[in-house]
């Protein structure tokens, strides 16, 4: 039938499963919610990178939502700080770097299983970015592109007409 990726990253003694949407401390499901938690996937995958706001935004809102989005940040760090026990002036996992943004600073180990339906390809990973990316590229779009861009890219290449050098029509 294909393959199901299963990520797990383990941190101190947190557990954060992507496929399941589920962060466990010692084995025990910590509660969080789905925006917050969605966060802390997007912190953890950028590990050790600093992540702006305006990344944070764009990930969890996409561009042209209209909402509180710095409350909505503040929110949503409070409440992965609180489900962590993370003290923020002294983060053993969340860092503010202060008029930036954040990253996650904790050392991590990630089993990244593959649990194929038969043998063939269970070496095969893909990451979500990386798998996003390959379906930009298909549709023949970049990362940040908008309605605009992708109107001038196209207007500024050659139509096939213009390509031809055979003389014809």
């Amino acid at each position: 039938m294909g393959l199901v990726p299963e990520k797990k990253v383990r941190f101190s003694d947190f557990e954060l499963d992507f496929g399941r949407f589920e962060l466990s401390r010692s084995g025990q499901p910590v509660r969080l919610e789905g925006l917050p938690l969605q966060l802390l996937m997007f912190l953890i995958e950028k590990q050790r990178e600093l992540v702006t706001r305006e990344q944070i935004a764009d990930q969890l809102w996409g561009k042209d939502i209209f909402v509180d989005v710095e409350q909505g940040i503040n929110t949503a760090i409070r409440k992965i700080r609180i489900a962590l026990e993370d003290n923020p002036a002294q983060p053993q996992y969340l860092q503010t770097v202060v008029g930036r943004g954040y990253r996650f600073v904790a050392v991590t180990s990630t089993k990244g299983n593959l649990a194929p339906s038969d043998s063939e390809g269970a070496d095969f990973h893909v990451s979500a970015e990386e798998f996003g990316k390959a379906i930009m590229a298909a549709a023949g779009l970049q990362a940040g592109d908008t309605p605009v861009k992708q109107k001038l890219r196209r207007e500024s290449q050659p139509s096939p007409d213009a390509l031809r050098t055979d003389g014809s029509t």
